[in-house]
């Protein structure tokens, strides 16, 4: 590269050096994002008042409030419901798997693909257990199928995000929000299919245990009130079990009516896997899990394993007062070894090893976990079955995406129809919007737009563009490649600026380099929801390495394809 300019050669050398620090790894890939700003502010590439734009930039914006109503509609238990009952309608494994990879899929384009991913790994367990396979057969397929989707929507994926913004920056204007509609639909229905190959190929391999949060605990006991017009009066016993997955040890009192079916007033001491929360919480007409108190905020539910050391050994539920002292209710006990509990939960003694169902406030189990010496068992805890948390978070979504269309700022739209929305009905409070926000990757995108609007105001994208062949499929597989082995946020903001150099019309390198930028299959590291899926699947990098390339090829075919026939 003869002639470049002293701009031209000093954003390269930032360009090369921040490549090399991801690669790398030893520094965070925030923290390379605010080396990279700095570094083009100090040498006057761009202004202080342009780096720090970005930071309020509307791709900033949009990402930070879809993270925040992804997290709202995670916790509902909305979509754990949804999971349960396609379940129960859809009995084929193949059929089910179809079916549950579409509506991935499709929920991916207006949510975040790895909440997606952490909340549909119980339902898989189930699924794996209910077919007698391993896990290894389920997690890969449906990390894909989130990754897969998010691209048809502009707020979908960063990727798309920063294409917009970068986009903006150039023509002054940004791309409608259902600019890639057509080829990121064709990509998901062709994809389908090719996932379950991937189910068919993969090995039915034993998964390993890592840590505390791989460890499965059975089922928890119980207590639940019949409430005078719960759904489950008029019905007996067993038919209540096969209906919900779920065994009756005992009712309290100990009699049902005359016809041996269950009345309401009564207390029903139930076996409950954790992943059933969801479905016993959603039961209509009322059935409250035991003890029932008002004092209780926000709907956390935590499981908490009481080790050796733990201070609460030999004490009972009822000895220790949790509800008065730290506003959280003890709503489930998981008996170690072989004991089994059939009476009132409150009663039973406490034992190394046995596991706790906490509901209260973060805050408030924090404290009391803290306070006992209790460790958590998983990172992601359980969640109940909130209808008007779950209704306002999709009703928010699906409002602000419709404001959008009709010609609001995409940034407003989100910020004020979504979060302030959500605030004022109650559906989440103010101090939790902080904690759902992935604040270091908003760091990234922000200062890494700095160098994407560096590349394009300096010529350097120019330069590089006219080093490389003008073909869709390299500028496909550059970026592609930067995407699996650097990461997706690095080869959109590299790639686009080089991308609207192409000769007319730009938009179409412009979506290739969407499209391959987020086909990050390759590598366990390559994205995050692939990350959470690698040692519950006890998966190894050439499993990525073999299924990713399927995935790779047929969304080049398919870009390729669909960029020709414009």
């Amino acid at each position: 590269m003869i002639g470049l300019s002293f701009m031209e050669y000093y954003v390269l050398t930032v360009l090369v050096l921040a490549i090399i620090l991801l690669l790398i790894r030893i520094v965070r890939y925030d923290v390379v994002g605010l080396i990279v700003m700095v570094l083009l502010i100090v040498g006057g590439i761009i202004s202080p008042e342009k780096a720090l734009a970005f930071i309020g930039s509307t791709t900033v914006v949009v990402l930070g409030s879809v993270m925040v109503i992804s997290k709202v509609l995670e916790e509902s238990g909305f979509l754990d419901k949804l999971a349960e009952e396609l379940d129960k309608v859809f009995r084929n494994e193949y059929v089910l798997l179809l079916i549950i990879m579409l509506i991935v899929s499709l929920l991916s384009g207006f949510m975040s693909d790895v909440a997606l991913v952490s909340i549909f790994i119980p339902f898989m367990y189930a699924v794996s257990r209910s077919h007698n396979k391993k896990l290894s057969k389920y997690l890969l397929p449906l990390s894909y199928a989130a990754i897969l989707g998010g691209r048809y929507t502009i707020f979908g994926t960063s990727t798309n995000l920063i294409i917009d913004q970068l986009w903006y920056e150039r023509f002054g204007r940004y791309l409608p929000i259902f600019q890639f509609l057509n080829i990121g639909l064709a990509i998901i229905l062709a994809s389908i299919p090719a996932l379950l190959l991937i189910y068919l190929l993969l090995p039915n391999r034993e998964s390993v245990i890592t840590s505390v949060d791989d460890l499965k605990i059975g089922e928890y006991v119980v207590e639940a009130q019949v409430g005078e017009d719960c759904e489950l009066i008029g019905k007996t016993r067993r038919e209540v079990e096969r209906e919900y997955g779920i065994k009756i040890r005992s009712i309290l009192p100990r009699r049902l009516s005359r016809s041996g079916r269950i009345h309401g007033g009564v207390t029903l001491i139930m076996e409950v896997p954790v992943d059933k929360l969801p479905i016993i919480s959603s039961i209509k007409g009322g059935l409250a899990l035991v003890p029932q108190s008002t004092q209780i905020e926000g709907k956390d539910v935590i499981e908490a394993l009481i080790t050796s050391s733990s201070t609460i050994i030999n004490y009972t539920i009822s000895d220790l007062d949790v509800l008065n002292k730290y506003g959280v209710k003890i709503v489930g006990i998981s008996a170690g070894g072989d004991r089994r509990i059939y009476g009132r939960i409150s009663h039973v003694v406490l034992r190394p090893g046995d596991a706790l169902l906490l509901m209260g406030s973060e805050e408030s189990i924090a404290k009391f976990m803290s306070d006992y010496g209790l460790v958590p068992l998983r990172t992601r805890g359980a969640k109940l079955f909130d209808v008007r948390k779950g209704a306002v978070s999709i009703a928010v979504l699906l409002g602000a995406t419709l404001a959008s269309l009709l010609g609001a700022n995409i940034a407003l739209a989100f910020l004020t129809g979504g979060i302030i929305i959500l605030m004022l009905s109650g559906a989440v409070n103010y101090r939790r919007i902080y904690q759902y926000v992935d604040w270091s990757v908003l760091i990234f995108i922000a200062s890494f737009l700095s160098l994407g609007y560096a590349m394009s105001s300096s010529g350097l994208s120019t330069v590089i563009a006219s080093v490389l062949p003008k073909s869709l499929i390299v500028l496909f597989l550059i970026t592609a490649i930067i995407a699996n082995f650097v990461n997706n946020v690095s080869a959109a903001t590299i790639m686009t600026p080089i991308a609207l150099t192409y000769p007319n019309p730009p938009l179409l390198a412009v979506t290739v380099v969407a499209m391959a930028s987020t086909t990050t299959f390759l590598t366990p590291f390559s994205h995050p929801a692939n990350l959470l899926v690698y040692n519950p699947g006890n998966y190894r990098p050439r499993d990525y390495l073999i299924m990713g390339t399927i995935l790779l090829v047929l969304t080049l075919i398919i870009t390729l394809l669909f960029t020709h026939a414009i």
